[in-house]
């Protein structure tokens, strides 16, 4: 069990962090000449929720308020789970930093549950039965569905900061901070929007694929992807050249890069999560292939930048990248500083992007609701079924199928060595690039 000390100082020299993200393929705006890294340096401690009061010079006094979790810090998930382990750290530093909720300091638990879903709703079990104030959700679909059972019938609020499984019902205490359906009712359309969100993404392009090979990991969340984004692709005329799935935890991607490479398709459709990435771009190499172009769906950030110029040009589902508009805020440029010292001290990719943003919006639909009626999850549920809470993704409302409201997946490109947003247009920072 890992428990967060209340209250760190955190003191950032933004000359380093400006450097970090130079070395690291930080993103600035390409449709406009403001550099957010130029105002680091005057990134001062704010409140991570807009209504919040922020005193720096209060001590938080009294019973901590505590947030109970479970994550994923060892096994297959733990590449991404360890980012939103980060992250907790942050906020909770970052609220007693503020001088606490309501003077009282935040506290957090978290157990391990080495990624498998039996053992995420044994946790909150356990969580609940100690006496935990609120809880928070885990990573990953499957867990985030296991873990609902206990934390619905205890009547608490179920934050979740990654998609958990949109098709399946959790109900209405649910709180996603990774928005899926563009509020459809209908479980079985849920993946639709996102679908037609890569669909839009890709005929933006000069050169739009017209031959895409599908590998998808057999994971909830993943298949889902896979299956709607291949109906909407074929639907569009897009000829689907092959398609495999393969086992979670998978290491040895030889035989799949075999079979890309002897269709050798205009795209190929990554159905990956945490490591996949890094380990098929090992096996492409190995049999001496290199892709046109490659979407990877759910990986962990930290896949993607060890593989360097590699993945030059690879597109990422993406809820955020730290450029404007998104990253263009008081809150989200606080984030990124202590964000950065925080994950590069721990040995993770030191950039806020999707899971590093979509797990402290999780944090800030809880804290919004907190700060608005106490800590009380009967009225906090009720709150946040009413009301929008501005995360750091974007204004976020919850209704729908399973609270899910807007559709927030969009898509990221690594260009020049950074990651940049290039679908929707409102959120863009760039053109999509394929080359022909």
């Amino acid at each position: 069990m890992t428990t967060t000390p209340t209250r760190r100082v955190r003191l950032v020299a933004a000359a380093t962090f400006i450097a970090l993200v130079a070395a690291c393929g930080g993103v600035q705006d390409a449709s406009d000449s403001q550099d957010l890294t130029s105002d680091l340096a005057d990134a001062e401690i704010v409140a991570p929720v807009e209504g919040m009061e922020c005193d720096p010079g209060t001590e938080p006094t009294g019973e901590p308020i505590v947030v109970g979790g479970s994550l994923s810090l060892t096994g297959p998930l733990a590449p991404t789970a360890l980012v939103h382990d980060e992250i907790g750290k942050i906020v909770v530093e970052w609220v007693n930093e503020c001088g606490g909720i309501d003077g009282r300091p935040l506290e957090r638990k978290v157990l391990d549950d080495q990624s498998s879903p039996a053992q995420a709703a044994s946790n909150y079990e356990r969580l609940l039965a100690e006496g935990v104030d609120l809880v928070m959700g885990p990573y990953g679909g499957a867990s985030t569905l296991a873990g609902a059972g206990p934390v619905s019938r205890a009547g608490y609020a179920y934050p979740t900061a990654t998609n958990g499984a949109p098709g399946q019902l959790i109900g209405e205490n649910h709180f996603p901070a990774h928005q899926f359906g563009a509020g459809v009712t209908d479980p079985t359309k849920m993946f639709d929007a996102y679908a037609q969100t890569l669909l839009g993404a890709l005929n933006s392009s000069d050169t739009p694929p017209e031959t895409i090979f599908f590998a998808n990991a057999k994971f909830p969340t993943t298949l889902s992807y896979g299956a709607a984004a291949e109906a909407a692709l074929e639907e569009d005329g897009k000829n689907i050249v092959g398609s495999v799935e393969y086992d979670l935890g998978t290491t040895d991607f030889s035989s799949i890069a075999t079979r890309i490479a002897s269709e050798d398709p205009d795209l190929v459709y990554l159905g990956a999560i945490g490591a996949d990435v890094t380990n098929i771009y090992l096996a492409f190499d190995a049999i001496g292939y290199e892709p046109r172009a490659v979407y990877a769906a759910a990986p962990s950030p930290a896949s993607i930048a060890n593989l360097g110029d590699q993945v030059e040009g690879i597109l990422l589902t993406s809820i955020y990248e730290n450029h404007a508009p998104l990253g263009d805020t008081d809150i989200a440029r606080y984030l990124a500083v202590t964000f950065s010292e925080a994950a590069e001290a721990d040995g993770l990719f030191p950039l806020v992007e999707t899971q590093a943003a979509g797990g402290f919006a999780a944090w800030q639909i809880l804290l919004t609701a907190v700060n608005e009626v106490g800590v009380d999850n009967a009225a906090i549920i009720e709150w946040l079924n009413a009301n929008e809470v501005s995360t750091v993704v974007g204004d976020i409302s919850f209704d729908g199928f399973n609270n899910y409201g807007e559709d927030f997946n969009r898509v990221t490109q690594v260009q020049d060595g950074k990651r940049v947003l290039v679908w929707p247009e409102d959120v863009a920072g760039a053109p999509i690039d394929l080359a022909p």
